[in-house]
């Protein structure tokens, strides 16, 4: 789930990579994605890009289940050194600290009472979610594999992250013109980008709408299909 480069030439700057080293102890705060539109047509890599295929949204969720049960090892946005209290007997404080393993019932209740809008990818028979709020405008939802994984700091399972961004759609779009990077839109009209470095993370922004929703998964072209399919993210609730 790189290192932010000082701009040049004004051109965007793609956000801090939301992969966690294994030591990491705790979420970095994330400057969204710089809004300075480009009049450079995209690449060919993105012409290409625009040519993926909108799928069901149910085989998103069976490739996302798929995803999460082959990984190893899991991607951390918090310090999980210690076991997981349950949801039951923690404050919501506690709950946003994404050191808890919450049902998709649990989730959907903490996000109502946070007040926020948060996506996701929809849920996953069998798993459970960590929901950390490390700061106003950002929220990650992490999958956990049959509720297993809390603890394991390294950087491979499913987090769908929420940024607060203002004018999200153009930012998004522009940050495809940075080096390395590939932007299109989607068969839903959602802006798209990625960076060639780090594949694993797709950016997704909506017009009209000020998130911008950062997709992980450890295999790329999973985290590309999910970001670019029509009906896979949503607002959990």
């Amino acid at each position: 789930m790189t290192t932010e480069k000082a701009p040049t030439r004004k051109k965007p700057v793609v956000r801090k990579s939301t992969v966690v080293s294994e030591t990491s102890t705790a979420p970095r705060p994330r400057k969204a994605v710089a809004k300075k539109a480009m009049e450079k047509k995209a690449s060919d890599d993105i012409k290409s890009t625009t040519q993926v295929r909108s799928g069901s949204p149910k085989i998103i969720l069976l490739m996302l289940l798929s995803a999460l049960i082959s990984s190893g090892v899991t991607y951390a946005v918090t310090n999980n050194s210690s076991s997981a209290p349950t949801a039951s007997s923690t404050t919501l404080t506690e709950v946003i600290s994404g050191k808890v393993a919450l049902t998709e019932a649990e989730l959907i209740a903490a996000v109502k009472e946070l007040g926020a809008d948060v996506y996701w990818a929809g849920p996953v028979k069998g798993a459970k979610y960590t929901l950390a709020v490390p700061a106003d405008g950002q929220a990650y939802v992490r999958y956990l594999p049959e509720g297993q994984g809390i603890d394991d700091t390294k950087p491979n399972y499913v987090v769908i992250a929420t940024y607060t961004t203002t004018d999200a759609f153009t930012a998004t779009q522009a940050a495809g013109n940075t080096s390395n990077g590939v932007s299109f839109i989607s068969p839903a009209g959602a802006a798209v980008y990625y960076s060639k470095d780090t594949p694993t993370n797709v950016y997704v922004a909506y017009p009209n709408l000020n998130y911008q929703i950062e997709v992980f998964n450890p295999i790329a072209a999973t985290a590309l299909e999910i970001a670019s399919t029509t009906g896979a993210l949503r607002l959990v609730g």
